[in-house]
């Protein structure tokens, strides 16, 4: 027995020897297989360490696009940015540069103009274009009339006459009876950096006294209490927004005092536009008119505001619309008992297969208008923000912001004309 065991030892050693080889294989296999999962870790951990360091490359040159406005703003305090409100601000810094930003004040305050890459930053951020403001890209209105080829416009009830250019820049005009020879025009103009104050003559032959900073929108009144006070839009500091003010101004209209914020708009996210008009009713007190739009898409409206005093400092909402359907620059002309009279504008929404033309409406009281929806001014060129004087019961010298009918960068310009009623 022990005789088969030893001649089989030598088979057995060889078996032992085989086994002990492949285990060691084995071992030096996992021994492998270990290692290069470890390695494929290390690899991962760094692949994926670098693709965070790489988010944060990108996320900080995301935050580094975001432009500086304030330090614009800072050393352009009158400049085209001053104006916006905080979402307007936001919206131009994040699709600009701070860089950009300035080179765009710069041009503004060398030349008066601004490129038309500029100002597709308020475009498409869905801010108005500066008002006034030429572009500097002759190709844009290369084929656009630059001036309005019709210097008259008869209707069955009214005309406009003698349509005359100011050659002067500006919107949201206001005029002002001095005296039987002169007549103080209010105006605002980017060339300007401001609200101009300019003494004229009843041909608006005008020399520009001054300057007004951080309103625009003005219109004056002569309270029962013996007050000049004036009406216009300005940023509240409070809320961020541009509301509707009243202060006590100076009577050459350079200067003005104790500003009161009225409270409109009340919501927040509405914005007191469209030439706010304020005019003393027969009985003293004083009523303001704006546009207002309830949303992005739907045409303006017209309302109003009353002041529960002759004082004209605190006001009530009236209740409903004075007019809509797009209808904006609502100026009462006379309000008389029994007699009132307005022109307007209408909305840019639909230029050019629409102009912005003036429309006249009569009322009894002020609030519920008679609108003609027969336009008094040519359709071959933009007319708005209509401000007038009476010359007697039937004409009115008028003054008028006007524009080319195209899309986008205009530029605003006053007018002169007589508008004469039957």
């Amino acid at each position: 027995m022990k005789e088969k065991i030893w001649k089989k030892a030598p088979f057995l050693l060889i078996f032992i020897v085989l086994f002990q080889f492949c285990s060691q294989n084995n071992s030096s296999e996992n021994d492998k297989s270990d290692t290069n999962i470890l390695s494929k870790s290390s690899v991962l951990e760094d692949s994926n360490s670098q693709n965070q360091e790489e988010n944060q490359v990108k996320d900080n040159s995301a935050e580094s696009v975001i432009a500086d406005i304030e330090s614009v703003i800072k050393e352009y305090p009158n400049g085209v940015l001053s104006f916006l409100s905080n979402k307007e601000k936001k919206c131009i810094a994040k699709i600009s540069t701070t860089e950009q930003l300035f080179d765009m004040e710069k041009g503004v305050s060398d030349e008066g103009a601004i490129t038309k890459e500029q100002n597709n930053f308020f475009s498409e951020c869905n801010i108005p274009s500066p008002p006034g403001l030429p572009i500097k890209d002759t190709n844009s209105s290369a084929n656009i009339s630059n001036e309005p080829q019709a210097s008259s416009y008869q209707t069955s009830f009214a005309s406009i006459e003698n349509i005359t250019s100011l050659e002067m820049s500006g919107v949201s005009p206001y005029l002002e009876v001095i005296d039987n020879e002169k007549l103080r025009l209010f105006f605002n103009s980017i060339e300007i950096m401001g609200l101009g104050v300019s003494i004229c003559d009843y041909e608006l032959n005008c020399e520009l006294q001054g300057v007004l900073q951080r309103i625009s929108d003005l219109t004056l009144i002569n309270t029962n209490d013996g007050i000049r006070r004036g009406y216009y839009v300005t940023m509240n500091p409070q809320t961020n927004q541009k509301d509707i003010y009243t202060a006590v101004f100076s009577d050459d209209g350079l200067s003005f005092s104790n500003e009161v914020p009225l409270g409109f708009p009340v919501d927040k996210d509405e914005v007191a536009w469209g030439v706010p008009d304020a005019v003393k009713l027969p009985n003293g007190l004083i009523r303001i008119y704006w546009v207002f739009t309830e949303d992005k898409t739907s045409d303006e409206k017209i309302v109003s505001a009353t002041s529960k005093t002759t004082k004209g400092i605190e006001f009530i909402m009236d209740p409903g619309y004075r007019l809509d359907n797009g209808y904006v620059d609502f100026e009462v002309i006379k309000a008389e008992d029994g007699d009132w009279r307005a022109l307007m504008s209408f909305t840019p929404h639909y230029v050019p297969e629409i102009p912005q033309s003036l429309f006249y409406a009569t009322s009894k009281d002020g609030l519920d208008w008679e609108l003609n929806e027969e336009r008094i001014s040519p359709e071959d060129y933009s007319y708005l923000d209509p401000t007038a004087i009476s010359l007697n019961d039937n004409t009115y010298l008028i003054v008028v912001s006007g524009a080319p009918n195209k899309m986008g960068d205009r530029k605003h310009s006053l007018y002169r004309a007589e508008l004469r009623l039957p």
